[in-house]
């Protein structure tokens, strides 16, 4: 993620339950987030000097949340049952209004990206 050189950074699920064709809705979403933050931070520029997108940190998350249903009658009862308990540590710690955090897609602007992942560190352990 870190040595990304686009505008805009996408992170996707592998198992694809999410449809490709769903990847513009979220772009939309991007730069209307953008277009907002962008007036608020100009004014705070330099004269003459204009944000560019990947300038402005915003991230957008599609979801699966359609498919829960489809999804909860055909998983196994305790994988219900986990699912529910890590959805219930969810509202007790991000708050109400945060539904989907596990699928879907997740996109970002570079500056944004860079503020996020750059604390992530992955232990390795080689064989």
């Amino acid at each position: 993620m870190l040595h990304s050189r686009g505008e805009l950074v996408l992170m996707l699920d592998a198992d694809g339950a999410t449809k490709v064709t769903d990847l513009e809705k979220l772009e939309t979403q991007m730069h209307a987030l953008a277009e907002k933050d962008k007036d608020n931070l100009s004014a705070a520029m330099p004269n003459g000097l204009s944000l560019k997108l990947s300038d402005i940190e915003v991230a957008a998350f599609g979801s699966c949340a359609r498919l829960e249903k489809q999804a909860l009658a055909t998983r196994k009862w305790y994988r219900n049952l986990l699912m529910k308990g890590f959805h219930l540590i969810v509202l007790l710690t991000a708050g109400p209004g945060i539904h989907d955090t596990q699928s879907g897609f997740k996109m970002f602007t570079r500056a944004a990206t860079r503020k996020l992942f750059t604390n992530i560190r992955l232990k390795r352990h080689l064989l």
